[in-house]
């Protein structure tokens, strides 16, 4: 058992931590959220870094990145800005991921090398307004007209939607079939005619819009079918548990950067004349805070080296999702005790990890559905 990362995985994310603290300061990132304007710039500049292509392999323009390289670039992802990780983590890895092994030969040297590069973006259409944890029951439909499907219905939190190239859609093709296997993906191009696409105002990460998506007599080419008709349910849950490692990254990168923050502050601020650090109430939250993230890392980690080897990971992406993203949670509070008023300053930056860190524990299926999840296999594996 070896507890200790390569020395590229260090490199990584050295050079990622450099590149975001230079590319994406407080400010930078506190002024495109008021503005609720996308930082294309940044995410090109991101690709560049190969970011976009981790997910793939290199004949399609990527890296094919092992699960724990994937996961310390969420983690400086998350730790660097929200918005940017909107966009970026579903398309370079739910999306990419779901093309790279479930599309046909055209789909993945017509879109994944354009992925690589940044110059393409998807949006998840999963949820909808009466179906968020339960997918099996969507009600937008997909129908065979010709060559073409002819999709009607609605999506909500498709995050990015306004500004991606294509909506990565879960639809319903065949309305007799069971919940399970009537559904399928198709990519739908945001320009297409009969998609109205509306923004909604949203706690955080602002500069990436979260979406209301309506499709109205939509025609997409059969050609925009992922995988096989009716089997979109497979798709999408053969790509859940790696969501839910690395939501728990997510969390775990803001955690670190809520920790990083109230750290240099404790340092340097003065109260009773000593650095607040010497204060055992303050030491004590810090304390609690870099047991939270490191033990969220380990149990995200954990769950990331089974994924990488093909063993059933389903209980550990689970716990990784519920801890890194209560740890991400816990931290940001206790980061912003620490800074005391000047925590409510947006040029500080703690206001923005707490109200960031909610979403964690509600996206990728909320944490009372991880912890159904989890108490199922524990008793699966006890037989």
């Amino acid at each position: 058992m070896d507890f200790e990362i390569s020395a590229e995985h260090r490199q990584l994310r050295t050079t990622l931590r450099e590149f975001f603290e230079a590319e994406a300061p407080i400010e930078e990132v506190a002024r495109f959220d008021r503005d609720e304007e996308f930082n294309s710039e940044l995410y090109r500049k991101a690709a560049g870094l190969g970011l976009c292509g981790l997910a793939f392999g290199e004949e399609y323009g990527g890296s094919a990145a092992d699960q724990i390289s994937i996961c310390i670039a969420v983690e400086e992802v998350a730790r660097a800005s929200a918005a940017l990780a909107y966009a970026w983590l579903p398309t370079a890895t739910f999306c990419a991921k779901g093309i790279a092994r479930f599309g046909t030969e055209e789909q993945k040297k017509e879109i994944l090398p354009r992925i690589a590069d940044g110059t393409v973006r998807m949006a998840m259409g999963l949820s909808e307004p009466e179906a968020g944890s339960d997918l099996t029951h969507l009600t937008t439909r997909a129908e065979r007209d010709g060559d073409d499907f002819v999709i009607n219905g609605q999506k909500v939190f498709t995050t990015g939607a306004d500004t991606a190239d294509h909506i990565f859609a879960f639809v319903r093709t065949d309305p007799e079939a069971t919940a399970s296997r009537g559904l399928s993906v198709l990519l739908v191009p945001r320009d297409s005619e009969g998609l109205v696409v509306r923004p909604l105002r949203k706690l955080a990460g602002q500069a990436t819009h979260t979406c209301e998506v309506f499709l109205n007599d939509v025609r997409v080419p059969k050609e925009n079918l992922v995988g096989e008709l009716g089997r979109g349910s497979a798709i999408i849950f053969s790509l859940m548990d790696a969501e839910r490692i690395y939501v728990g990254a997510e969390g775990t990168g803001l955690g670190q950067g809520a920790l990083d923050m109230a750290l240099k502050y404790a340092q340097e601020r003065v109260q009773f004349g000593k650095p607040i650090i010497e204060h055992q109430a303050v030491a004590h939250m810090l304390a609690d805070m870099a047991m939270n993230v490191q033990t969220a890392r380990l149990l995200t980690w954990q769950a990331a080296w089974r994924l990488d080897r093909g063993l059933d990971c389903t209980m550990e992406a689970s716990m990784a999702k519920v801890y890194g993203s209560e740890a991400g949670t816990r931290c940001a509070a206790h980061g912003m005790q620490i800074l005391g008023g000047y925590s409510y300053m947006v040029e500080y930056g703690m206001e923005r990890y707490w109200r960031e860190t909610k979403l964690y524990e509600i996206a990728g299926g909320t944490n009372q559905i991880m912890r159904n999840m989890i108490a199922k296999q524990l008793t699966r594996r006890a037989r």
